[in-house]
């Protein structure tokens, strides 16, 4: 067994939590450049920025949800950002 696999079985991830946030939505699980980051692994903050954005463009932009979820999740979802970034759920055009 190498140094690296015995201290970290989740690749570039910190966490096992950030490696299946990645794995559900289909980001890359081997290349740090793909993903904004300040350290030596990717922190589970670092995939949920861009798990974040890509629910952002949906709603905002109205692209395709990134996955297919629940009508309960996708609520959880929308209110959640709603919560976080309220200045950008403003949609009033007065």
């Amino acid at each position: 067994m190498t140094g690296t696999s015995a201290r970290n079985s989740f690749g570039i991830f910190k966490s096992k939590r950030a490696k299946i946030l990645a794995v559900k939505y289909g980001l890359d699980l081997y290349d740090k450049n793909a993903y904004i980051h300040s350290g030596n692994t990717i922190l589970y903050s670092d995939v949920k920025f861009i798990v974040d954005n890509y629910w952002m463009d949906h709603f905002i932009y109205g692209t395709d949800k990134p996955i297919d979820v629940s009508f309960e999740e996708y609520n959880d979802i929308y209110f959640s950002l709603q919560d976080s970034f309220p200045h950008l759920f403003n949609f009033s055009y007065a």
